[in-house]
């Protein structure tokens, strides 16, 4: 993986932990498109910075979402990133553990999707054995 692309990738995480959507913003692709897992129950695929909107607005508000990366593994324009992430519902914290897939494009982040497990994660950027 390049290092353009593991610097990328960091700052993305430190964008979200910092609560700093602009600097997300400037992360994300205009067309990026992406599914979380946490906001699954409406099945949405988000589109564009006003997808982007709308996530952070349900999900890193809301829920006070804290990732933790654990590897930021990638080939070439793609890769996989263990996350732990603690977030708070009715005050309470709630841990989980999913994988993120990726891939960028012109130097910004084109494409994500959260898993439950590592093989569902590497098969949907093709680097699956």
């Amino acid at each position: 993986m390049s290092q353009e692309n593991l610097e990328l990738m960091e700052a993305a995480f430190d964008a979200i932990s910092r609560k700093d959507l602009d600097a997300f913003l400037a992360l994300a692709h205009p067309e990026i498109e992406f599914r979380s897992l946490i906001a699954e129950a409406e099945g949405q695929t988000f589109h564009g910075h006003e997808g982007v909107r709308e996530w952070w607005d349900a999900v890193i508000r809301s829920l006070d979402i804290q990732p933790r990366p654990e590897g930021i593994e990638g080939f070439r324009d793609r890769g996989v990133t263990c996350l732990r992430l603690a977030g708070r519902v009715a005050g309470v914290e709630v841990p989980q553990t999913m994988w993120l897939s990726w891939r960028i494009g012109d130097g910004q982040l084109v494409w994500w999707a959260n898993f439950r497990s590592e093989t569902e994660a590497l098969e949907a950027v093709g680097l699956s054995e």
